[in-house]
């Protein structure tokens, strides 16, 4: 869903062209004490020319919270934040894999923001950055997480993971098994993408098996009309073999579906165990962001957040 994050569109024209000050974003969400200079999570994505610096998310108490910001505290954050010359550690699949070293913030006096958006008069910052990495990485485009405080570092993984095609079998497996609960038919996902991965989240001695079949129409630019189905679960290994400790599995119109990803999973909190941070969508409408976290033997949702690029509170019904 990487054009969900390239196309930045728009707010809608029914938005308020001028929100309140004292107006908290994300709506619903505790006002953020950006003055204490909390700990935030941010997503660095784009390309090596281009690279970007967003928010995702603050730690409070050793915990994903929204940053819920007035107006004028956003811009607190982007001085705070993004000042030139500000350096934070880089993270991809709980490794500190290089640096960021932030070249311009959204606001600079007498010059455009970084980025527009038409119809917009709150947008959400966003930091300008260049990237040095600690060894030689050749992709084109860039999706990481950065912490603007060092997260807890963990010896290398001497976990023995088995090879792609039998991770493949092992997530077909799983996932149909976690289709037919939820009523879902294997010949159903089969129709649709499949991807499933192992990750080393520190869960339980095994790594945790990710599972995802979806719509390969399921991006912003889709039709948004008919039926669809997606499956995203995640499974812990025990005695009577794989489990689902995770499942989203919803299946209906098109319109109503919300399909999900995994950005990428760190140990925000230092406990030895990856929170799982996840991007959720459904057509025609705003992006949220979702943190998972290993509660009692399961995954579970500790947070959700809008992750709209327009701040802009909806426009009161007359």
């Amino acid at each position: 869903m990487l054009a969900t994050l390239l196309s930045a569109p728009g707010c809608d024209k029914s938005a308020s062209a001028t929100p309140p000050a004292d107006a908290i974003a994300p709506a619903g969400a505790p006002a953020l004490d950006i003055a204490a200079r909390p700990q935030l999570l941010f997503q660095v994505f784009g390309d090596r020319a281009a690279l970007r610096v967003l928010p995702l998310a603050a730690v409070v108490n050793g915990a994903l919270k929204p940053i819920g910001l007035t107006s004028r505290g956003w811009h607190v954050l982007d001085s705070l934040y993004f000042q030139p010359g500000s350096t934070y550690p880089v993270y991809h699949d709980d490794v500190d894999v290089g640096v960021i070293t932030v070249t311009r913030g959204m606001w600079l006096p007498g010059q455009a923001p970084l980025y527009p958006l038409n119809g917009c008069s709150a947008p959400r910052p966003m930091g300008a950055a260049t990237i040095a990495f600690r060894t030689a990485r050749s992709e084109p485009y860039l999706e990481l997480m950065a912490s603007s405080a060092p997260l807890a570092k963990h010896a290398p993984s001497a976990i023995k993971l088995l090879t792609e095609a039998e991770v493949a079998v092992l997530g077909r497996a799983v996932g149909h098994e976690a289709g037919k609960a939820a009523g879902i038919e294997p010949a159903e996902l089969d129709s649709l993408d499949f991807h499933a991965r192992l990750i080393v989240t520190g869960a339980s001695a095994d790594p945790t098996l990710l599972v995802s079949f979806i719509d390969p129409n399921s991006g912003d630019l889709g039709p948004g009309t008919g039926h669809t189905t997606h499956l995203f679960a995640l499974a812990q290994k025990s005695a009577a073999g794989w489990v689902p400790a995770y499942r989203h599995t919803v299946t209906g119109d098109a319109r109503t579906v919300e399909f999900r990803r995994i950005i990428d999973h760190a140990d925000i909190n230092g406990d030895g165990v990856d929170e799982l941070v996840l991007e959720s969508w459904r057509y025609g409408a705003g992006n949220e962001i979702v943190a998972l976290a290993w509660r009692g033997g399961a995954w579970h949702e500790t947070m959700r957040a809008s992750q709209s690029w327009c701040l802009d509170p909806p426009k009161k019904a007359k």
